[in-house]
């Protein structure tokens, strides 16, 4: 039988070339693929976890995922279909947000003086600036607290950090890093400034986001 991780490698890697090559087609297959055949995997191999609430969290996180990249494919006919995705990603990203909390704070968490929480704020305030005067009001609210959000997301895979094991933390906070520079990209392209392989460079990172922390939790051990 062929890994299951191998479907999600497919439709990556069939996203990555409709981008490369403009075949809209294969991007309409592709997309929503993505984060489908990533949920098949990650149910795979969290077989024998599958009582655990962080489970679930993450299994609603690729869902409402896998929802939004579907909205974001309509963007173009309809504006209302990106405030769906942006509304599926930020509730994807509470989801993510409760993952972390119950795999590895058990409902705790010490939140220590670190200078990373502290630039993280500060790249969120500069996005802010960057982006919200380029929207108008309809919009404004929607997408700061959407950053907001995504920050938080951010800030808590950091303070995984001592709790799990070394590539647990490593993998998920590196994944949570190119999820925020995914929609980084995304927004200042739509927002503000026209970025060259925008879509190409959107989608490379936000595959690889996924895909990070998913495996990132699935590594998951306590070490407290």
């Amino acid at each position: 039988m062929i890994a299951k991780k191998y479907f999600f490698f497919l439709a990556a890697l069939g996203e990555i070339i409709a981008l490369l090559f403009d075949i809209e087609l294969l991007h309409q297959i592709c997309k929503p693929l993505l984060v489908l055949t990533l949920l098949i995997y990650f149910w795979d191999r969290s077989e024998a976890q599958k009582g655990d609430k962080w489970v679930f969290h993450v299994t609603l996180a690729l869902a409402f995922s896998w929802v939004a990249d579907i909205m974001l494919l309509f963007t173009d006919k309809n504006f209302l279909f990106f405030f769906a995705g942006l509304a599926g990603f930020l509730v994807a990203h509470v989801f993510y947000i409760l993952a972390y909390w119950k795999a590895t704070f058990h409902g705790r968490i010490k939140f220590g003086f670190s200078f990373i929480p502290l630039i993280i704020i500060g790249y969120a305030v500069l996005m802010g600036f960057l982006i919200i005067p380029y929207t108008d009001g309809v919009i404004q609210i929607p997408v700061a607290l959407y950053t907001t959000v995504i920050s938080i997301m951010l800030i808590f895979a950091w303070y995984r950090k001592g709790q799990t094991t070394r590539a647990s933390f490593q993998w998920v906070f590196g994944g949570a890093i190119l999820f925020v520079i995914s929609d980084s990209i995304l927004a200042i392209n739509r927002f503000s400034e026209t970025i060259p392989f925008a879509g190409l460079l959107v989608m490379v990172t936000y595959i690889s986001a996924q895909w990070l922390i998913v495996n990132g939790l699935l590594k998951y051990e306590s070490t407290v």
